[in-house]
């Protein structure tokens, strides 16, 4: 028997692609600057909403923040032994808010602080040849941890999945 991959095996590759915490565990909004710059550790889970299957992940990630412009690159490892790489630019557009763009991004990622202190952001990436668009929502639970999920559509209404990924500064890495 031939095994079928989805082409849905394709949606971790969203990068932030992106954990919950209560607006009194911390003190501060996250500060995307600050919590992604250095090393970082995320591990995760896609679930396709229509077959209720997961695909987990891992991802090293690696940034830099010269003043201005944040890069973030992301190397993942997925539970079926795939690999990928992709680099986020976010540029700092005004007080907690960015513009950030990816290889397989269609059009600029607004970033914006929320009242309780987390990072939103939507965007379409171009992903096993679909068009698939992200609303991501980033919590900081500690000064080491931040939570993201994220709803992941296709034509941009229908639901195909959930991704929910812990990102940890590694041992050591403080942040700048």
């Amino acid at each position: 028997m031939r095994y079928h991959r989805s082409p849905f095996r394709y949606l971790f590759p969203f990068g932030f692609a992106l954990f919950g915490a209560s607006a009194e565990a911390r003190s501060e909004p996250l500060q995307l600057e600050k919590f992604f710059s250095g090393s970082l550790v995320a591990e995760g889970r896609f679930r396709n909403s229509w077959t209720g299957s997961e695909r987990g992940l891992v991802v090293q990630m690696k940034g830099t923040f010269d003043g201005q412009v944040l890069r973030l690159r992301e190397d993942f490892v997925y539970s079926d032994g795939e690999k990928d790489r992709k680099t986020w630019v976010f540029t700092k557009t005004g007080a907690g808010t960015w513009s950030g763009m990816r290889e397989d991004v269609k059009a600029p990622a607004e970033v914006i602080t929320t009242d309780d202190g987390a990072l939103q952001f939507g965007y379409v990436a171009r992903i096993g040849g679909y068009d698939l668009s992200f609303r991501d929502r980033l919590e900081q639970v500690d000064a080491r941890t931040v939570r993201n999920t994220a709803s992941v559509y296709v034509f941009g209404f229908i639901k195909i999945g959930e991704v929910d990924l812990v990102m940890r500064r590694k041992q050591g890495a403080a942040a700048r």
